[in-house]
């Protein structure tokens, strides 16, 4: 049996690590931390940098819902892989870009800060590391209740919380005929 501890420690990891990831799309008003942009800020450069150029009004609704059911069945996937702990399936998942920002030791270093990480005496080190303290924790019951488009092959992925608010579960990149992870960049 989970302790009432051991679900609390559990659930605020899954909140740290969602507003990480969301870089608190909820439009709440962060504490300072010492991270560097995190990938939904990066989306927010990417989608001004692809506005000239795409125009997300213009996708038509079968796409969208062809689009959206292709994520839901990635994001199934993924949930299944990150609840077997399958850190090599994961890794086939992510681009290159996410890879590389994720395995940065300055970014390890930073997300090693945050209390739940800290508290626990966690120095995060390699993507494998960010893999299993904080993917791994917060990441394995995610559902998706919509997709906006920011270019043409970036999608956010996002769900709604129980406020109502919609927060970013995944920028999503396609790679050919296959969507991957990644920082919306």
């Amino acid at each position: 049996m989970i302790s009432s501890y051991g679900r609390i420690s559990g659930l605020l990891a899954f909140l740290v690590a969602a507003c990480i990831a969301a870089g608190c799309a909820s439009g709440a008003k962060p504490a300072p931390s010492p991270a560097p942009a995190t990938p939904a800020q990066a989306s927010s450069q990417a989608t001004a940098s692809n506005a000239g150029n795409f125009d997300p009004s213009k996708v038509t609704a079968e796409v969208k819902s062809a689009t959206f059911v292709d994520v839901r069945s990635l994001i199934d996937s993924l949930n299944q892989i990150i609840r077997q702990q399958d850190y090599d399936s994961w890794l086939g998942y992510l681009t290159e870009n996410y890879i590389k920002y994720y395995s940065d030791p300055v970014v390890l270093g930073q997300y090693s800060e945050y209390p739940v990480i800290k508290s626990k005496g966690i120095k995060l080190q390699t993507l494998h590391d960010y893999f299993v303290y904080v993917v791994y924790p917060s990441r394995q019951n995610d559902k998706i209740d919509d997709i906006e488009f920011v270019g043409e092959n970036l999608v956010k992925a996002i769900t709604i919380s129980p406020k109502g608010d919609r927060n970013i579960l995944y920028m999503l990149e396609k790679h050919g005929d296959a969507w991957k992870i990644g920082i919306g960049r």
